[in-house]
């Protein structure tokens, strides 16, 4: 079945456009040899059914409500406190007591101009990506006709390139005293994700084989922690570097001698895991330390980069990573082999070769066609 626009269509062998639409409990079926004017047909119908059909028609406050109910059902914390976000903080101010049947493209295109005025291209993108959604699923409801949105383009995000550590900072790092280095070493060398390392206990931990297993996370929607499944719902091992051997069987160690559940915990309550603020400030008073600023992702990001070098192959990183996908790590090993290869250098170097083959298969010619008539000389 084919699409177009917000309209599902078959095509029949005579090669006619065929769609089927229900109109006051009965089933019509509309013809075309042309897609718009078979949308045109769809949308007549699909007005005229709505017109009989609805006393009172939703108000954008009222449906936007119902669909976040109806759409939280299974999601992550993170996610619905962001679609919570966007709907409450922005969608609802502009849109709130509008009824759906009278927003206009020019209506949402104000909303998309003045974030993109104050430079926020993220959340004019996911404005725009959210009120499509929403439009959408209310066509499917039968509250709307066409989905304003249609036409307007959604902002394009340019990311920045994400920061590693220095080979400097990352000296700094190791050889750092600070009562919190060993957490960021650990992060910086393993990979993990802050939501990952947080919910560590030492039963995840082999030092005889030097792995952690990674079987659990936790979520920061709010600030107190909540125990969750990883990211991509699946378990890993990554394995414990000889650089920071010391740093995890001394935490192990201190962890099992007292009893304490998680590895890493609030320094006013052994019992209780990190919160979201309590790794801000240890990340602030460890930059102050060292000298120089990151953020925990950074160091999740240096450890790929590391990866890279050390020529791990990508289905491995992903792994390593816990990625659910290896796109992530493709895109960012391709950038990379660009910034390693000289492309000007390389494909002079292409062209040189030829052309010295090229001499080469001259001048054997030319050396073929003199001995032959040489010989042709020495004939006559």
């Amino acid at each position: 079945m084919a699409k177009y626009k917000d309209m599902t269509y078959t095509i029949r062998k005579d090669g006619r456009l065929m769609r089927r639409v229900s109109v006051n409990g009965k089933l019509l079926s509309i013809y075309s040899n042309d897609l718009n004017d078979l949308y045109k047909q769809f949308l007549e119908l699909r007005y005229s059914d709505l017109k009989g059909s609805y006393v009172q028609s939703y108000n954008f406050k009222a449906y936007s409500e119902k669909w976040l109910k109806f759409n939280s059902s299974g999601k992550s914390e993170a996610t619905i406190k962001e679609y919570k976000y966007i709907i409450n903080k922005y969608l609802i101010p502009y849109f709130g007591y509008m009824n759906l049947t009278k927003i206009k493209r020019m209506d949402i295109q104000t909303l998309q101009t003045d974030l993109l005025n104050e430079n926020h291209i993220e959340l004019a993108h996911k404005c725009i990506r959210f009120m499509k959604t929403i439009c959408n699923d209310a066509i499917a409801d039968n509250y709307l006709i066409k989905n304003p949105c249609l036409g307007i383009k959604e902002p394009k995000i340019i990311h920045k390139e994400k920061e590693i550590l220095t080979k400097e900072q990352d000296k700094l790092l190791l050889k750092s005293k600070h009562k919190y280095a060993s957490f960021f070493r650990i992060l910086r060398y393993t990979g993990m994700r802050r939501e990952e390392i947080t919910a560590l206990t030492p039963d995840d931990i082999d030092l005889k084989n030097k792995t952690i297993s990674i079987n659990k996370a936790v979520s920061f929607a709010s600030n107190q922690p909540k125990l969750k499944e990883t990211k991509n719902k699946k378990s890993r091992v990554i394995p414990i570097l000889n650089l920071i051997y010391n740093d995890v069987a001394s935490i192990v160690k201190h962890c099992e001698e007292n009893n304490i559940k998680y590895l890493f915990t609030k320094q006013t309550d052994i019992n209780s895991m990190l919160t979201q603020e309590a790794i801000r400030c240890m990340t602030n008073s460890f930059c102050n330390d060292v000298g120089f600023k990151f953020t925990p992702h950074q160091l999740r990001h240096s450890y790929c980069i590391m990866l890279y070098y050390s020529g791990i192959k990508i289905k491995e990183t992903q792994s390593l990573m816990g990625h659910s996908s290896a796109k992530m790590v493709y895109d960012l090993y391709a950038h990379l082999d660009q910034q390693r290869e000289n492309i000007t250098n390389t494909i002079n170097n292409y062209l040189s070769k030829k052309k010295a083959i090229k001499g080469v298969s001259k001048s054997v010619s030319t050396y073929r066609i003199s001995k032959r008539n040489s010989i042709i000389s020495k004939g006559m």
